[in-house]
Order: C-alpha cells, then sequence, then structure tokens
C-alpha cells in the first residue's frame, strides 16, 4: 500500500485539465490509501511545482476491466480505452485485473504562479503568502533583506519576488521569516 502524503505529483500535461476542471480524479495503479477529507497539494511533474490544494472527495478501488466511460471523463479523457491507454504508458502494461485506486478531488485553491514543492516542504506545508502576511501582521523584524522580500512576496506576489530578487534569495527570506514566526510562537 502506498501511503499518499502532503501532496500528489501528476504530469505536467495534466495541469490546463485540472486548473480548468476537466481533470477531477487521479487514477493510481495498486492500492493507494487516500483519506476523503483529506487537504493535499498537486505538484506538476517534472518540475515537482504546486499548482492546487485540493480536497479529497472520494477513493474508490478498481480492477481495471471495471474502469467506465464516467471514470474516464473525469479523469479528463473522451473515453475507456484513451484512459488505460494514458495509464499504461505511465505504469507498464496493465491488465484487466490489475488494481487502480480514483482519487477524487475539488479545487480549493488554485496557484497560478506555482509554488515549488521543495519550498512548501522546508515550510512545513506553509504558503509563502501565508507566510509572508502572518510576519508582517506580527511586526516582526528579521534583516533589512529579509524584510524587504517578505514586503514583495505580500505585496506583489511569490513570482515577482523571485524575478526581482531571484529564488535564493527569496528562499532564504521565507525559511528565515518562517523560522521567526515559530520562534514567536505564531505558528
Amino acid at each position: 500500500m502506498v501511503q499518499i502524503r502532503k501532496f500528489m505529483l501528476v504530469d505536467n500535461s495534466y495541469k490546463s485539465k485540472i486548473l480548468n476542471g476537466k481533470k477531477k480524479t487521479t487514477i493510481r495503479f495498486g492500492n493507494y490509501e487516500a483519506k476523503p477529507g483529506s487537504e493535499v497539494y498537486l505538484a506538476i511533474t517534472p518540475s515537482d511545482t504546486v499548482i492546487a490544494k485540493v480536497r479529497i472527495t472520494n477513493v474508490e478501488k478498481k480492477k481495471v476491466k471495471e474502469l467506465t466511460i464516467e471514470d474516464a471523463k473525469k479523469d479528463g479523457f473522451k473515453d475507456v480505452k484513451e484512459l488505460v491507454k494514458a495509464l499504461n504508458k505511465i505504469y507498464g502494461e496493465l491488465h484487466g485485473d490489475d488494481e487502480v485506486t480514483i482519487i477524487h478531488f475539488d479545487i480549493l485553491k488554485k496557484f497560478d504562479e506555482g509554488i515549488p514543492l521543495k519550498w512548501l516542504k522546508g515550510l512545513n506545508y506553509r504558503e509563502p503568502v501565508e507566510i509572508a502576511k502572518l510576519y508582517i501582521k506580527s511586526k516582526l523584524k528579521d534583516s533589512a533583506d529579509v524584510d524587504l522580500i517578505i514586503k514583495k512576496i505580500y505585496s506583489e506576489g511569490l513570482k515577482s519576488a523571485v524575478r526581482r530578487y531571484g529564488p535564493k534569495r527569496v528562499k532564504n527570506s521565507l525559511l528565515k521569516a518562517y523560522h521567526r514566526l515559530y520562534e514567536e510562537g505564531k505558528i
């Protein structure tokens, strides 16, 4: 059994279907352990960029031969044949008696700019803008550099801050802000 963590990886080719609501499930080979009601981040591969936060609404176990046209459509495909072809491409050739787990989800929040998954992990799954907002509202101070970058994230977003100051400085500033918030008991 494979345990779903705080995130699920999906291929970049499905990004637009997920964000425009045409793909409302992900189908995994084997027995995946996912709990309805859990909130997880969807990250696209190979860039490992988080594009959305979702709530798992239902989890079904089926054999490949039991997949329906409805399953295919919810997963963003026109029919079962197209779905199975895509699954075979990802997992190798599947047979009718092979088990799959269908994970249904609703999007809670989209991240148009994307968040690097490793940053989210480093921030203990706190979103960069959430860290920036809490840091500023808590009137915390660090170095002038950290304070400036955190204000930029808060006012203009993560992408703008990265463009202006570079990914390394932004990441380090977020980590420092996170640790200050933690030390102060704010998170």
